[in-house]
């Protein structure tokens, strides 16, 4: 299998994108105590997780699609 910079980067997004939707679900409490100055800037809101979930997914699918993902 050879390295495909477009699969690592998606990877990474999902990485992030299941971060940050896991925050702003259930540890907002925790994340906005933790890091106010951040918080302030970054809001961990639910919708804008659903909005990063569904563009990360789709993102996915099309790259899955053309055959770039190796699953």
């Amino acid at each position: 299998m050879e390295f495909n910079i477009e699969a690592f980067l998606w990877y990474a997004l999902a990485a992030d994108c299941s971060f940050a939707f896991t925050v702003s679900w259930f540890l907002k409490d925790w994340y906005d105590s933790s890091v106010p100055s951040i918080a302030k800037h970054f809001p961990a809101t639910k919708a804008w997780s659903m909005v990063y979930l569904v563009l990360t997914l789709w993102l996915g699918f099309a790259l899955m699609r053309a055959g770039v993902l190796p699953w």
